[in-house]
């Protein structure tokens, strides 16, 4: 009898953790599908292409942050801002602690903005204040695209586990950015 209450109570406690698994798997690889986001998964990336692209992905995001800080009239758009620059300092962070490993050597990555995101920042700082904030929001919904589809891809075909942990903690938040993005810019207007 008592044999029969224990194996009752683990297969309730099994069922009852299923879905809290099945969510849990989903927080950390996002819930988004391609036709979502509008872009694929990339594919195979080697680990050091990995952490340059996310680091100037970062990057991008702080420096077009600080810049809608002072060049918006929205305060919802500096708000969003202030989450862009608070979201991907964390992410830089948490990408260079994964480096941080015995393992392997993987080189820190550059922090220099990459030749497209100069090339954006350098749009964004010759934007009228009137036209500033369509820019900003079209950048960050093409960038977050991007951005899902180089952390997608590592989450799921990334071959250092450290990084693909990485990664697929990053989507969901990624996800949530984009959907910032798209709901903040003008109808007509999103890509």
């Amino acid at each position: 009898m008592f044999n029969r209450i224990i194996l009752a109570g683990s297969a309730a406690i099994l069922a009852l953790s299923a879905p809290a698994m099945a969510q849990m798997a989903t927080q950390t690889t996002g819930m988004a599908t391609s036709a979502d986001v509008g872009v694929e998964p990339m594919a195979a990336i080697p680990a050091g292409d990995y952490v340059k692209m996310a680091a100037a992905s970062d990057q991008y995001e702080i420096q077009a942050a600080r810049l809608a800080l002072t060049k918006s009239s929205r305060p919802d758009v500096k708000s969003y801002a202030r989450m862009m620059i608070e979201a991907h300092t964390a992410s830089s962070k948490t990408l260079m602690a994964a480096l941080s490993n015995s393992e392997r050597k993987i080189a820190r990555p550059s922090t220099k903005l990459d030749t497209e995101g100069a090339s954006n920042i350098s749009l964004l700082r010759k934007a009228p204040k009137g036209g500033f904030d369509n820019l900003y929001l079209t950048q960050q919904t093409q960038a977050h695209q991007k951005a899902w589809a180089l952390h997608k891809g590592y989450a799921l075909n990334g071959t250092d586990p450290a990084l693909k942990q990485v990664a697929a903690g990053l989507v969901p938040t990624i996800e949530q950015h984009l959907a910032q993005a798209k709901a903040l810019t003008p109808a007509g207007m999103a890509g």
